[in-house]
C-alpha cells in the first residue's frame, strides 16, 4: 500500500486525492506511519543551530507579552509549527493538534454528520472537487468547481481547507447554508443543506444496449480491485463487447486500489504510474497483467476526477489501452504521509507527486481528455433532475423490501448526460476506437 522511500527507510502510504474532507466520513485515506520522521528533505546542522532564535522569542514572549492568558505553551508552539507549514505554499500539508488527529483517527472507521462533497484549495480559493453521487450536496445541486464563499452567512476569506471543512461538518439532521461562486452565473448560489450520515458508494453496473457495458467507480478503496473485477466478469457472462467506465465525482482513493484496479486493464509489464519524492527517488508500479483481455474501452472524467482516478485515466490513455471522454481532470497528484508527533499531535505532509506512465506530473495540471465533450446548458430543476435519474440509474438495491426500484427516465438521461451518450456512441463506432487505440477495438477472452 505504500511507496518504499529512501534506503529502506519506513514505508509511506499514499492519501486519497485530496483532503477527503467534510461529510465522506473523512474518509481521508490519509494512512497514519508509524514513526515520527520521514525523509523530507536534508536538515543541515545549521538549521538546528537557526532554532536558537525560535527559542529565544519563545523565552520573551512567555516571560513579557501582556496578555498571559494568550501565551500557553501548546498555542506558541503550534502557532510556530502551523507558520513554518504555511510557508511550504501547500494546502495540502497541515498541522493536526491532538483533537484534530483524533476526531480524523476516529472519522476514519466510520461515517458522520456530513454533506457528501469533497473539498480541495486552489490558491486562495476554497473549490468543490466532487459531491458524491446520492449525498445532501449532490441532490442540493452543488457542483465541481462551485467556490465556497460563505458558510452561514459568514465569509471564509482567509481560511485554509481545513478550517472550512470544520465549519461544514456537523451532527447528523443540522443544517448549514453554504454560498458559492459558480462560473458562469451573474450572482451568488446559496444552498441551505441538511447534514446527514455519509456512505461512500463502492461500483455499480449496468449492461446497455448493444454489448456495452457500464461501471460507476465512486472512489478507490481496499476492495475497489475485487468489486470492478467481478462486475467485468459479470457483463462479460452477460455479452459484453465494451465497457463505459465512469470516473466523474469520484475524488480518488488509495494508490494501491488505483494501480490494482489499473492492473485488470492493462497487461503485463505496462507502468501505471510512477511516484518521486523530493531526492529523485522513484517507484513505478506496474501491471501483472489483465485476465479480461483487450475490449474496447471508454473512461468517462471530468473536473471532479481527481487523485487515484487520474492516476488509472492517465495510465490507460498513455497506453492506448482506452479513449478518455468528458472534462479536464481536477489535478490532485500528490502523496501526504501521516507523520504522529510526540504528544498525540500529527503532521500531514506531502512527500511525493504522482507521474502518469509517459511522465506527465499531474500535480496542479489535471489530464486533458481525448475527446472533449461539455454538458448542456441546464435549468437548475434540469441539473437537479439529472442528479435524480442518474441516482436511480446507479442504484443496485431496491430502498427497503417493500418498496420497488424507480426507474431511471433513461430518455432524459440521454439528452442530458451528452458525456455518457458519446461514450455510449463511440464504443458503438468501432472505427472510432480503432483509430484512437488500434488493437483496443478488437475483444478476445
Amino acid at each position: 500500500m505504500g511507496i518504499l522511500m529512501k534506503l529502506g527507510r519506513k514505508i509511506l502510504v499514499s492519501t486519497l486525492s485530496v483532503t477527503f474532507l467534510l461529510s465522506i466520513g473523512l474518509n481521508v485515506l490519509f494512512l497514519m506511519q508509524g514513526g515520527k520522521s520521514a525523509h523530507a528533505g536534508k536538515l543541515g546542522l545549521s538549521l538546528f543551530g537557526e532554532l536558537t532564535v525560535v527559542r529565544e522569542v519563545l523565552q520573551y514572549i512567555r516571560k513579557q507579552f501582556v496578555d498571559p492568558k494568550k501565551v500557553e505553551k501548546e498555542n506558541l508552539i503550534y502557532g510556530a509549527v502551523e507558520g513554518m507549514l504555511s510557508k511550504l505554499g501547500d494546502p495540502y500539508s497541515r498541522f493536526m493538534p491532538p483533537r484534530d488527529y483524533n476526531e480524523m483517527q476516529i472519522e476514519t472507521q466510520g461515517s458522520f454528520g456530513g454533506l457528501g462533497i469533497i473539498i480541495g484549495q486552489k490558491g486562495n480559493r476554497i473549490v468543490v472537487i466532487s459531491p458524491l453521487i446520492n449525498t445532501p450536496a449532490y441532490k442540493a445541486g452543488m457542483a465541481a468547481g462551485d467556490q465556497i464563499v460563505k458558510v452561514d452567512d459568514q465569509s471564509i476569506k482567509g481560511k485554509n481547507v481545513n478550517d472550512v471543512a470544520q465549519v461544514l461538518r456537523g451532527k447528523k439532521g443540522t443544517k448549514v447554508k453554504v454560498t458559492v461562486y459558480r462560473e458562469g452565473q451573474k450572482k451568488l448560489l446559496d444552498f441551505v443543506i441538511t447534514r446527514d450520515s455519509i456512505h461512500v458508494p463502492s461500483v455499480s453496473s449496468k449492461m446497455l444496449d448493444d454489448g456495452i457495458g457500464y461501471i460507476y467507480l465512486s472512489s478507490f478503496i481496499k476492495t475497489s480491485d475485487q468489486d470492478v473485477d467481478e462486475r467485468i466478469r459479470q457483463l462479460r457472462k452477460q455479452g459484453m463487447k465494451g465497457l463505459v467506465l465512469d470516473l466523474r465525482h469520484n475524488p480518488g482513493g488509495l494508490l494501491e486500489a488505483a494501480v490494482k484496479v489499473g492492473r485488470l486493464f492493462l497487461p503485463k509489464g505496462d507502468v501505471i504510474v510512477s511516484v518521486k519524492d523530493n531526492a529523485d527517488n522513484e517507484m513505478k508500479y506496474a501491471s501483472f497483467g489483465s485476465d479480461h483481455g483487450r475490449f474496447p474501452l471508454v473512461v468517462l472524467v471530468d473536473q471532479g476526477s481527481a487523485s487515484a482516478s487520474e492516476i488509472l485515466a492517465g495510465a490507460v490513455r498513455d497506453h492506448k489501452r482506452g479513449i478518455l471522454v468528458g472534462k479536464k481532470t481536477f489535478g490532485k497528484g500528490s502523496v501526504q504521509t501521516v507523520l504522529p508527533l510526540s504528544d498525540n499531535s500529527a503532521l500531514a505532509l506531502t512527500t511525493a507527486y504522482y507521474y502518469t506512465p509517459s511522465g506527465t506530473l499531474i500535480h496542479n495540471k489535471g489530464l486533458t481528455p481525448d475527446i472533449e465533450v461539455d454538458l448542456p446548458e441546464m435549468t437548475q430543476e434540469q441539473i437537479l433532475k439529472l442528479r435524480v435519474e442518474r441516482g436511480k440509474f446507479l442504484a443496485t438495491a431496491p430502498p427497503s423490501k417493500d418498496e420497488p426500484m424507480d426507474k431511471p427516465d433513461m430518455e432524459f438521461l440521454r439528452k442530458f448526460d451528452t458525456q455518457f451518450q458519446r461514450a455510449v456512441e463511440i464504443l458503438k463506432n468501432s472505427s472510432v476506437v480503432q483509430d484512437r487505440v488500434g488493437g483496443a477495438g478488437s475483444s478476445s477472452e
